[in-house]
């Protein structure tokens, strides 16, 4: 259940309970207003490691003494304490919720809209706000046909991580997903911050002139690896070409400068499945810096 919905009913039951314990109380200045502060005082927790502590029950009952209607304020930290115990259980059946699932769509190819349709039911499918990218890898035929492909996605949620893997197969004509969550860490953190952004990556897919890529190929098959960090590449030893906004291929010059973007790497594979050492990369989302520091061409 979505957390801010989790925590608005959960208000909105303090609100009742407290209105019907505020007739049976004495008088006490602004009473009703702490009956909803004992409550939330109640649920607050405080992660340590994978543990969550309940921190705001442990002060109410250590800290706090309240005199005047001890009783009632005592029975709002409780509901608070409740709300805190169901967030733990719903947690465990909320992730259990993350099910693989397999969706049967057919054959996809770019000479007709069915790949824009592969990538709006993925997107579909997935539905999460910030969505971003960790990588993907597409394997076209040179008539267009999309053999197979994978995507690794991650979202934050306000107490977690999911990771999204979602395969599509040729021989079956089916998508797979397959959700599994991720505990919250720093490194993880700053690793999400650093992705591009799920649907900025789909819409490059979706103006990328694959056609002329297909059609330059000299062996039957090409992969497309998508790598989601914004990296620093200097780039030598490589074919390279700059994506522009309309999906046009321009090629790039190198002038020693470092360069800014997020890539996509191609492989040429023969008949035999055995890969060219032709190096071709797209850049995309680029920016130029020259301060000459040296990257990777991973």
């Amino acid at each position: 259940m979505d957390f801010l919905i989790l925590w608005a009913l959960f208000l909105l039951a303090a609100s009742g309970l407290g209105f019907l314990l505020e007739r049976r109380t004495e008088k006490e200045k602004y009473l009703y207003m702490k009956f909803i502060f004992y409550a939330c005082l109640g649920a607050v927790s405080f992660p340590v490691y994978d543990i969550q502590l309940p921190l705001g029950i442990i002060i109410f009952l250590i800290v706090l003494h309240p005199k005047k209607n001890s009783r009632y304020k005592r029975y709002m930290a409780l509901f608070g304490f409740l709300f805190f115990l169901f967030q733990l259980f719903l947690g465990p059946f909320d992730a259990g919720m993350l099910r693989e699932e397999t969706q049967q769509i057919g054959r996809v190819t770019i000479t007709d809209d069915s790949f824009d349709s592969f990538l709006a039911q993925v997107e579909r499918r997935v539905g999460e706000e910030g969505l971003r990218m960790e990588q993907s890898q597409l394997m076209f035929d040179r008539g267009g046909n999309l053999r197979n492909a994978s995507f690794e996605m991650l979202v934050q949620t306000p107490k977690r991580f999911i990771r999204y893997d979602v395969s599509y197969q040729e021989l079956t004509g089916t998508i797979s997903y397959r959700p599994r969550e991720e505990l919250t860490t720093k490194s993880l953190t700053s690793y999400y911050q650093k992705l591009i952004d799920a649907e900025q990556s789909f819409e490059m897919l979706r103006k990328l002139s694959i056609h002329e890529i297909l059609h330059d190929s000299k062996t039957p098959y090409i992969e497309m690896d998508l790598d989601g960090l914004y990296e620093t590449f200097s780039l030598q030893d490589a074919t390279v070409f700059l994506i522009d906004d309309k999906g046009k291929l321009i090629p790039y010059v190198n002038t020693g400068d470092d360069v800014l973007a997020n890539a996509i790497r191609l492989t040429y594979y023969r008949s035999d499945g055995q890969s060219l050492r032709d190096k071709t990369i797209l850049l995309y989302n680029y920016s130029f810096e020259t301060s000459r520091r040296k990257g990777v061409v991973r």
